[in-house]
């Protein structure tokens, strides 16, 4: 109790124009964490889960060997989740072109008995751009587009959800091709990479910043191999490549400009997904 009194005390022997700057903080302080606490108290009828990657689909030339590949690393840890590789003749088979991406992936899982309806909420991160693009899993239609903002770290992608069926999870992502602007970001100047679900509303509730739970890597991309069948998944991907006939010519594109991401680090399977 002397501490409270202490502060009260000191309070009251400030100058009158102390004391307004002093109230004014406070009030801005707890108007900024209010909206948190309350959050952390109320019912949680949606939970939501977090988990960002990168994804990648290259080659790589040794000899008169080509080994196309795609791969799935966990953005945070730089751990490996998932690699599938092929083994081809160089310049004999045509592959798609390299690329990679940084997806971000929620978990949104309706906990309640009820449908909820026009379900809208934002994600911001540095890693999205106008080029970010929206998918989403079979069982749900979702909407969304990267708002305008002065500075790339407060862009936001507001996305809009039909409807979630009673006690139903899905899988939204966000996948953002890897530029050069992006790969000095990430590989290059090593920034973090930051997520943030600053609102989350519907029919059934106001808006509220939601509490957002990191989840595995590999259990929200084994979630969505689940509720996708027979379509695109990123973990389950073929190689999709073809082979020339043998009166074709041998193909003279085995140096693409595109540079492969830093090698993946090998990680056992309980803490590959984890960060």
């Amino acid at each position: 109790m002397k501490l409270p009194e202490r502060c009260w005390q000191q309070f009251w022997q400030q100058s009158r124009l102390n004391k307004f700057v002093i109230v004014g903080a406070l009030a801005a302080f707890v108007s900024f964490l209010l909206p948190t606490v309350v959050s952390w108290f109320r019912p949680t009828i949606v939970k939501v889960g977090l988990a960002f990657y990168t994804y990648e689909r290259a080659y790589l030339v040794e000899g008169d060997r080509k080994t196309y590949f795609y791969e799935t690393r966990n953005l945070v840890t730089e751990c490996r989740l998932h690699r599938i590789e092929q083994q081809l003749r160089k310049g004999r088979a045509r592959t798609p072109e390299p690329q990679s991406w940084v997806v971000v992936k929620l978990h949104l899982e309706n906990v309640s008995d009820q449908s909820i309806t026009n379900l809208h909420l934002g994600v911001r991160s540095p890693v999205m751009h106008p080029t970010t693009e929206l998918f989403a899993s079979p069982n749900v239609e979702a909407t969304g587009r990267l708002e305008p903002a002065e500075t790339d770290a407060r862009r936001m992608f507001a996305i809009s959800i039909t409807a979630i069926a009673p006690t139903t999870s899905v899988v939204v992502s966000l996948k953002t091709p890897i530029d050069e602007k992006l790969r000095q970001f990430v590989y290059v100047d090593r920034h973090p990479v930051t997520i943030q679900v600053p609102f989350l509303s519907s029919d059934q509730f106001s808006s509220y910043p939601p509490k957002v739970s990191r989840m595995n890597a590999m259990k929200i991309l084994n979630r969505e191999s689940v509720l996708r069948i027979g379509e695109e998944t990123f973990a389950n991907e073929k190689i999709a490549a073809t082979m020339l006939e043998p009166d074709e010519p041998d193909l003279n594109d085995e140096k693409p400009s595109y540079s492969p991401l830093p090698k993946a680090k090998t990680c056992s399977d309980a803490e590959a997904g984890v960060w």
